[in-house]
């Protein structure tokens, strides 16, 4: 017999791997219920955004998978926020809902279209306008990603179970951890963390746009992190603030600051806060376990941008098991993106008010406008370039 490449062929409801001149053979629901030759076993930790993603991609292979997640429902260990999913952050890729459509068959239903963003340093402001991205719902409710991602599949999901990896490591062929936290790569020594931070926020009542996104940067109430707000509609939304190596404590002064320095006709009807570590692994491929989504690191080190990451990383997942194909080389694309990141988050580490009211400035130049929102320059590259040309020994030397 003549050698064949790698490949998948799907026959009826029999699926076919061919590598080399071996033929392996799987059934969807008999390898549910039986192990044996030709059943591939594969457990995924986590029902978020890269677990779903990566479940969804092997039905696909006709491979239905074991989903723990240790929550009661699929976005359980979160809040309800709404989040940005802004175009600039994702060049090449111009539009992040289409991405998902093309690339992976995943139709997302935004909240609505961002046509505005307003910026705010401490003395100074800039805006931007024109097609900017999306707002999406984040947590349990309906019609969250999550929800929304938990539709594609047809895999149940085991809820609240406690797992532990080095058992499903034993009784799996393969383990895709995507479970929301650094956990266990930290344990397996494989977790490198970039940035202690830390969020509280809370949902609001007012009056808003609801294509409106707003930004403050100001160290007075969020050191070199941020502080945003995200409309639900025109009378509701998510404001929340991201602070750097902040415990509870601080994080409650620096909340006060923040809603002192605003001060915006506003009612609080909820409050939340939580630790939010960001950092990158060392390997992605451990024993037979591949680290995705926030477990794997692929959190941008910048402004914590991650879902488009985490579905790339999940779908990745399951083509390198089933096709054998590298996984490394799948996700090279985000990879490379989050290295730039964290150049620009190093520089930013270093920046006092005056630079941010100076980086207001440049945004309002039409030079600036005209790269950021009419053309298709992958911003994230051409800044990184220019801080590792300009400011290279500066930021080296805080380079983790």
């Amino acid at each position: 017999m003549s050698y064949i490449p790698t490949t998948m062929i799907i026959l009826r409801n029999m699926n076919v791997n061919v590598k080399g001149n071996k033929f392996v053979f799987w059934d969807a629901y008999y390898c549910q219920h039986n192990k044996g030759a030709g059943c591939m076993r594969i457990a995924i930790m986590g029902a978020g955004v890269a677990g779903l993603s990566c479940a969804f991609e092997l039905e696909k292979y006709g491979i239905r998978p074991d989903i723990y997640e240790v929550q009661d429902t699929v976005g359980g260990r979160g809040f309800n926020h709404t989040a940005g999913w802004m175009n600039i952050m994702y060049r090449p890729i111009t539009d992040a809902i289409a991405y998902l459509k093309t690339e992976y068959g995943i139709v997302i239903k935004p909240m609505e279209r961002v046509t505005r963003v307003n910026f705010y340093s401490k003395n100074n402001s800039a805006s931007m306008t024109g097609n900017m991205g999306y707002i999406v719902l984040m947590g349990s409710a309906t019609g969250s990603v999550y929800n929304q991602l938990l539709d594609h599949i047809r895999s149940p999901v085991k809820y609240g179970q406690v797992v532990n990896f080095r058992q499903l490591s034993e009784d799996y062929d393969h383990v895709v951890v995507a479970n929301g936290t650094p956990d266990v790569a930290a344990v397996t020594g494989n977790w490198q963390l970039d940035i202690a931070g830390y969020i509280k926020g809370a949902t609001v009542t007012g009056q808003f746009d609801p294509q409106t996104i707003v930004m403050w940067f100001n160290t007075d109430f969020c050191q070199r992190a941020y502080g945003y707000f995200v409309p639900w509609n025109d009378h509701k939304g998510s404001l929340i603030l991201n602070m750097q190596e902040a415990g509870a404590h601080a994080a409650a002064i620096n909340w006060k600051k923040f809603l002192d320095t605003i001060d915006w006709d506003i009612e609080i009807l909820e409050e939340y806060e939580t630790q939010h570590h960001i950092g990158h692994v060392h390997q992605y491929q451990f024993r037979n376990m591949i680290f995705t989504g926030l477990a794997g690191g692929f959190l941008d080190p910048l402004f914590a941008f991650g879902q488009i990451a985490s579905v790339a990383s999940g779908a990745a997942a399951a083509k390198a098991i089933v096709e054998g194909e590298d996984f490394d080389q799948l996700i090279k694309l985000w990879t490379l993106r989050n290295q730039r990141l964290r150049t620009l988050r190093r520089y930013l580490d270093n920046f006092t008010d005056d630079d941010f009211d100076k980086a207001m400035s440049v945004i309002k130049t039409p030079f600036f406008r005209t790269l950021a929102a009419r053309s298709n320059v992958n911003m994230v590259w051409l800044a990184s370039k220019l801080t590792q040309t300009v400011l290279g020994k500066k930021i080296d030397q805080y380079q983790v």
